[in-house]
């Protein structure tokens, strides 16, 4: 928890979601001088001024096609597309609820339907539900799933260090 989300009564350890390939959040923090640009080039509208005017994601209305926009136009390096992160814009993933419908015996396939990279895969189960399964190795982080669900029983979370994102190491 850093200074500002404690004097925000904010005591969570999660971050805001940044726009793709922000260096890290203390960095960021540091080299952002919160001038908007990323915000005007993102023209799906996910990027939005956040706490103290930073730039954070809201997956709300769909997610990110990594156009490259926001990197191309970041006056400081806030932003910053490497030959390491090219791949991995973010360390983020989905993660269901528990009032997902489809464990619930409800036919519902909205998310995985919008996956592009087909991430997001159900198994059947005894009792007629449906397991919803995040396969993160597959998976952009790119929340176009959030905004799709009809119950809003998906999240976007950081991916810890124990997570393993094995499409970087292909």
């Amino acid at each position: 928890m850093n200074r500002m989300q404690f004097l925000r009564g904010k005591f969570s350890s999660e971050t805001a979601f940044r726009p793709p390939w922000a260096v890290s959040e203390k960095d960021f923090v540091d080299m952002c001088d919160r001038c908007g640009q990323c915000i005007k080039s993102c023209h799906l509208k996910l990027i939005k001024a956040g706490s103290a005017g930073f730039p954070e994601i809201d997956f709300s209305n769909g997610g990110c096609d990594f156009c490259q926009a926001c990197v191309q136009n970041c006056p400081t390096d806030a932003l910053k597309l490497t030959d390491i992160n090219e791949l991995q814009p973010w360390r983020l993933t989905a993660e269901f609820k528990n009032n997902c419908l489809s464990e619930r015996g409800v036919v519902c396939r909205a998310c995985g339907d919008i996956c592009e990279m087909r991430a997001i895969q159900f198994k059947l189960a005894v009792g007629g539900v449906t397991l919803v399964e995040m396969n993160t190795s597959e998976g952009t982080g790119c929340g176009e799933c959030v905004s799709v669900c009809p119950v809003q029983a998906i999240e976007i979370k950081h991916l810890t260090n124990n997570d393993q994102l094995e499409r970087v190491n292909e």
